[in-house]
C-alpha cells in the first residue's frame, strides 16, 4: 500500500502570539510538520513555540511524529516573498514525499474535513498537483462569514513546484511558487480555510493602517489614497453568510475550542509603531490621502489630523458609496479620482 505523503505546513509570523496558541493546536491534530519563519517577534510568539514543543505528551499527527520547526527570518522590513522563499527552502530539507500547505497564523481547515472527498483527493494526488480552497473570512462576531473566490494554497510537491518562481511583492504576494508545468489544478468545494482576520477588531485596524502606510510609502506619484481604501476596506461591501453549524466540528471533537485560545487584549502594538515610525520619518502630510486618521488614533498617539478638507470630502465619499463601489457609476468615478488625487 502506498505511504500517504507528509503534510508540511508554511507559516509566516510577526508578532502572533494572540492566536498562535490555537493555531498550532489545531494544525498540529492534522499536519505532520509546521514551519514557521518567526520575524524576530517580540510579543512572546517566541514563548509560545517553546511552550508548545515541550508539551508532553507529543501531539500525533494522524500517523506521525509532529514536529515544529521555528526558523529566524531576520529581515528588518516586511518582504513576504521573501519570507515565502525562505520557508521553502526549509522544507526542501524534510526527504520524502510531501504536501505543503501555505498558511497564515489566523487560517484554520473548516468542517470535518478528514471526511471528506476534498481530503481524498489530497491524500492520493501526485507530485505537482495544485489544491486551490475557498477563504471563510468571518465578521467580527463571529457568527458570518464572507466567501472569497478559491485560492492555491496547497501543492504536492515536485521538482518543478519547488524549483518554481516567486514575483518579487514585499506585501500581498503568491503563497506558492508557480511552476511551468501543472499536473492537476483541483478546485476543492468541500474544504475551505475559515480566516480569523476580522474577529480581533482594533488588531485589524491597525494591521490594516500599517500595511497601507508601508505601501505607500513606496510609491512614486503618491496617488493610491482612493485605491488603498477599497482594498483595505472590502468588509464595507462583503456580503455576509452564516456560519455553518458544523464549521469547528474537527476541532470541538478532538476537545479543542479555538476562541478560548485567542487574546482579544492583543491589539497589534507592533503595527502602530511601525507607523507611528514612519510619520516620524516622512511626516503625516505625506501620508494624508490615506483614509487612516480615525479620531481614536490620533488622539491616543497626539497627532494632528494632517489632512486637508478635500482629503476629508474624498475619504468620506469613498466610506459612504463602498456598498456601490463596483456600480458603473461610482467605478468610473473612482477611474478619475485615482487620476488626479
Amino acid at each position: 500500500m502506498k505511504e500517504r505523503p507528509l503534510l508540511v505546513v508554511l507559516t509566516p509570523v510577526l508578532n502572533e502570539a494572540w492566536i498562535l496558541p490555537a493555531f498550532l493546536k489545531a494544525t498540529s491534530l492534522w499536519a505532520d510538520y509546521i514551519i514557521i519563519a518567526d520575524q524576530m517577534s517580540t510579543d512572546g510568539s517566541r514563548e509560545v513555540y517553546d511552550d508548545f514543543a515541550s508539551q508532553e505528551p507529543r501531539v500525533k499527527c494522524q500517523e506521525h511524529q509532529c514536529k515544529l520547526i521555528v526558523v529566524d527570518n531576520p529581515r528588518k522590513e516586511m518582504h513576504q516573498a521573501a519570507t515565502r522563499r525562505l520557508l521553502f527552502e526549509e522544507a526542501k530539507k524534510i526527504e520524502g514525499d510531501k504536501i505543503l500547505f501555505a498558511l497564515d497564523a489566523d487560517e484554520f481547515l473548516s468542517g470535518n474535513f478528514l471526511e471528506t472527498d476534498s481530503w481524498k483527493i489530497i491524500l492520493n494526488s501526485e507530485p505537482g498537483d495544485l489544491f486551490c480552497f475557498r477563504w471563510m473570512t468571518l465578521s467580527s462576531d463571529g457568527k458570518t462569514y464572507t466567501p472569497w473566490d478559491p485560492y492555491c494554497w496547497a501543492a504536492h510537491m515536485s521538482d518543478e513546484v519547488m524549483n518554481g518562481i516567486f514575483p518579487d511583492n514585499f506585501i500581498h504576494e503568491w503563497r506558492l511558487p508557480w511552476p511551468k508545468h501543472v499536473t492537476h489544478e483541483y478546485i476543492l468545494e468541500d474544504i475551505s480555510f475559515i480566516h480569523f482576520r476580522n474577529v480581533n477588531v482594533a488588531r485589524q485596524r491597525n494591521k490594516s493602517r500599517y500595511y497601507q502606510v508601508l505601501q505607500y510609502s513606496h510609491l512614486s506619484n503618491k496617488r493610491g489614497g482612493v485605491q488603498f481604501h477599497r482594498q483595505y476596506n472590502l468588509e464595507e461591501k462583503a456580503a455576509f453568510y452564516p456560519m455553518p453549524s458544523d464549521a469547528f466540528a474537527f476541532y470541538k471533537g478532538e476537545g479543542l475550542d479555538i476562541w478560548a485560545e485567542l487574546n482579544f487584549k492583543d491589539e497589534g502594538q507592533h503595527y502602530t509603531q511601525v507607523v507611528l515610525n514612519k510619520i516620524k520619518e516622512v511626516g503625516a502630510k505625506s501620508l494624508r490621502k490615506l483614509d487612516i486618521w480615525d479620531e481614536e488614533f490620533l488622539q491616543k498617539n497626539n497627532i494632528k489630523d494632517p489632512r486637508r478638507p478635500v482629503d476629508k470630502l474624498i475619504h468620506w465619499y469613498l466610506r459612504s458609496t463602498a456598498k456601490w463601489s463596483k456600480t458603473f457609476v461610482i467605478h468610473a468615478l473612482d477611474y478619475i479620482l485615482k487620476r488626479i488625487y
